[in-house]
């Protein structure tokens, strides 16, 4: 599966749920407010603004995903001396062409 197959299927499974709790609001007030102990306009407000939540997560996600790999990124002494005589031999090359540094 690709990843905007996953993306897809993930949102539109997410847009199913809520629909179903935007039809059933009454039935998700009442058991909440039951088992849970909730108020029902806080239910009501939490199921109405789930997709502005789920951004909102996502989001956090993403922030905190980024930062994690920046501040695990690894050195590669091996890779920047490679890169340093590449960019070496590139000047000889281009100075043999008639380009100055």
């Amino acid at each position: 599966m690709l990843r905007y197959q996953l993306f897809f299927s993930v949102g539109v499974l997410f847009i199913s749920v809520w629909k179903a709790l935007l039809s059933n609001l009454s039935t998700v007030k009442a058991t909440a407010s039951t088992n849970l102990g909730l108020h029902t306009t806080h239910v009501e407000i939490f199921v109405i603004y789930l997709p502005i939540w789920a951004i909102a997560a996502l989001g956090i996600y993403a922030l905190t995903s980024v930062l994690y790999r920046v501040a695990t990124f690894g050195d590669c002494p091996g890779a920047a001396d490679d890169l340093g005589r590449r960019i070496i031999v590139a000047k000889e090359k281009l100075k043999g062409a008639g380009f100055s540094f």
